[in-house]
C-alpha cells in the first residue's frame, strides 16, 4: 500500500517514536464492561487494548463511556458502571497505563513510558438532566464529554434526530457553561447541525470534534461540511478524523481514505485543526492498512509520503489535542 523510500521510512519511524500518537475516542470499555475481553490482555477481537497500543506507539488513548440507548432508564447507573471498569482496568495494568484528567497528568504518564488514558463519556444522557452531574464526572477524572450521541437528549439534539431541525435547549447552555467552569472539555461529535452551531455560540474555550469525517467522504449530517470545519479551525478547535466514516460505515475503506481526509481538512482548514479519532471497537469493520491500533505508524508512514513537514505530522499525530487539553488547564 505504501513505497517509501529508505530514508523515508526511517524519517516515520522517528516521527512516530518522536511525536504523542494521540487517539481522541475508542469505545473499548464497552466490550470489557460486557465481559467480552481485557484491556490488558492482547485479544485478535477488536481493534484496540494496551498491549496493541503498545506496540502501535500510542501515548495517549481517550476511552468513552457509552450508554446504549435501552440503559437511558438508568443513564447515571450505567455511567457510573462504566467509569469503575475503566479505573480498574487501567488500576490493573499501571504498569502499562495510567488514568489522566488533563495536560499535566498526561506528560507524566507518558514521560514515564505508560499510555496516558483519558476517559469520556460519550452522551449526555450520562446526566439524566441532572447539573450536578458533571462536577462528580469531573471529581472521578472524566475529561471530556459529547453532549450527544445519535439521539435527541435534554442538551440537544443528535445528528441521527434532524427532522425537527433542533438544537441547544437551555439546559445544554448551562450544561456547557458548567463543563468549561470544571474544565471538562466540549465534545461536539454526534450533535446534529444546528446544535454545533448554537454551541459555538456558547462555547468560549477551544472544544473537539473528537471522531468524525469531512461530508464529502459521507454525506450525512453526522459529519462537518466545509463550514464547520472552518469553524473549528478558527475557534481553535480540533478534529478527530475517523476510521469509522473512512471505511464508509464498516464497509470497506483504505488508509488512503483517512489520508485523503486529512489532505482535506488541511486544505480547507491548516492542519492545525486535525487529529485522529479512530472510533475503534465502535465499529465492527475494518480500514485495510489500519486494522487495528498496531498500524498506528501507518498514517506517519502516509504523511510522510505525502510531503507533510516534521512540524506538521507531529502536530495532526497528537500535538494538536494535547494543544487543546493544555489550553483548557491553563484556563480553568
Amino acid at each position: 500500500m505504501l513505497r517509501l523510500s529508505e530514508e523515508q521510512e526511517q524519517r516515520a519511524l522517528r516521527l512516530h517514536r518522536e511525536s504523542i500518537v494521540f487517539d481522541a475516542h475508542c469505545d473499548t470499555i464497552l466490550d470489557v464492561l460486557e465481559g467480552k475481553r481485557n484491556l490488558g490482555e492482547r485479544s485478535k477481537e477488536g481493534h484496540l487494548d494496551l498491549p496493541r497500543l503498545k506496540a502501535g506507539g500510542v501515548k495517549a488513548q481517550v476511552f468513552a463511556v457509552f450508554v446504549r440507548p435501552e440503559w437511558y432508564f438508568d443513564a447515571v447507573h450505567a455511567t457510573l458502571k462504566g467509569i469503575v471498569t475503566l479505573a480498574r482496568e487501567i488500576k490493573k495494568n499501571e504498569k502499562d497505563a495510567m488514568l489522566v484528567r488533563g495536560f499535566d497528568d498526561a506528560q507524566k504518564a507518558i514521560g514515564d513510558g505508560k499510555v496516558a488514558a483519558f476517559m469520556s463519556i460519550e452522551g449526555g444522557e450520562a446526566l439524566q438532566g441532572d447539573l450536578d452531574m458533571l462536577e462528580v464526572y469531573a471529581k472521578m477524572g472524566v475529561s471530556s464529554i459529547a453532549l450527544t450521541w445519535n439521539n435527541r437528549n435534554a442538551i440537544a439534539d443528535g445528528a441521527g434526530d434532524v427532522r425537527s431541525n433542533g438544537g441547544l435547549s437551555s439546559f445544554g447552555v448551562e450544561v456547557i457553561k458548567e463543563m468549561e467552569r470544571l474544565g471538562i472539555v466540549v465534545d461536539l461529535a454526534h450533535i446534529s447541525p444546528k446544535g454545533f452551531w448554537d454551541a459555538l455560540e456558547i462555547c468560549e474555550k477551544p472544544f473537539i470534534v473528537s471522531h468524525t469525517l469531512p461530508r464529502k467522504f459521507m454525506d450525512i449530517p453526522r459529519n462537518l461540511d466545509d463550514q464547520q470545519i472552518k469553524a473549528v479551525a478558527e475557534r481553535g478547535g480540533v478534529i478527530g478524523v475517523s476510521f469509522y466514516f473512512a471505511s464508509y460505515g464498516g464497509k470497506g475503506g483504505t488508509l488512503d481514505t483517512v489520508l485523503d481526509a486529512i489532505d482535506y481538512i488541511a486544505d480547507k482548514a491548516g492542519v492545525d485543526c486535525i487529529g485522529i479519532g479512530s472510533d475503534f471497537d465502535g465499529f465492527s469493520g475494518t480500514v485495510k492498512g489500519l486494522e487495528s491500533c498496531e498500524q498506528f505508524i501507518n498514517i506517519t508512514r502516509g504523511l510522510v509520503k505525502r510531503g507533510y513537514s516534521d512540524e506538521d505530522i507531529k502536530k495532526i499525530l497528537g500535538g494538536n489535542f494535547m494543544r487543546v487539553y493544555e489550553k483548557i488547564q491553563e484556563l480553568k
